[in-house]
C-alpha cells in the first residue's frame, strides 16, 4: 500500500535527516538520524513532519529494532527494563513518545515485543491522542 502523504528532509550538513510516511488510517512512520554534531536536532526534524501531516496524523507507530547501531528508543527500554521497570512503563520515556507526547499523542501501547527485560530486541508501539 502506497502511502497517503511523505515528508522528506534532508539537511544541507548531511548530518540529520528525516522521512515518514502517512497511511490511510492516519498512522505516522518514520526513520529519523541526526548525528551529534548536526546543526539541527532530531527533536526539530519529527517537530517539522507531525506539522507537514497536521490533522491527519492520528497516531505514530512506533518500529524499533536492536541492530550493530546504537537505537535511542529499544537501548532506553532496555537500560529501563534492565534496572526493573516494566516494559510498558519504560516506553513512555523513550525519545519518540517523550515527543509525541509534546504533540498531544499521550497514549503508548505495546503491540508486539521480542527479547527479555534488559535485551529486547524488536518493539512495535503504537501512540495515539
Amino acid at each position: 500500500m502506497s502511502p497517503q502523504m511523505s515528508f522528506a528532509f534532508n539537511h544541507l550538513s548531511r548530518k540529520a535527516a528525516i522521512y515518514g510516511e502517512l497511511d490511510d488510517h492516519g498512522i505516522v512512520t518514520f526513520a529519523v538520524q541526526a548525528a551529534p554534531d548536526s546543526p539541527i536536532r532530531g527533536t526539530e526534524l519529527f517537530r517539522r513532519m507531525m506539522l507537514a501531516f497536521g490533522d491527519e496524523a492520528r497516531a505514530i507507530q512506533g518500529v524499533w529494532r536492536k541492530g550493530t547501531h546504537p537505537s535511542i528508543n529499544i537501548d532506553k527500554v532496555n537500560e529501563l527494563t534492565g534496572a526493573g521497570l516494566p516494559i510498558e512503563d519504560a516506553i513512555h520515556q523513550t525519545w519518540t513518545v517523550t515527543r509525541a507526547k509534546k504533540l498531544g499523542f499521550t497514549r503508548a501501547k505495546i503491540l508486539y515485543q521480542e527479547g527479555l527485560a534488559g535485551s529486547y530486541t524488536k518493539i512495535d508501539v503504537l501512540i495515539e491522542k
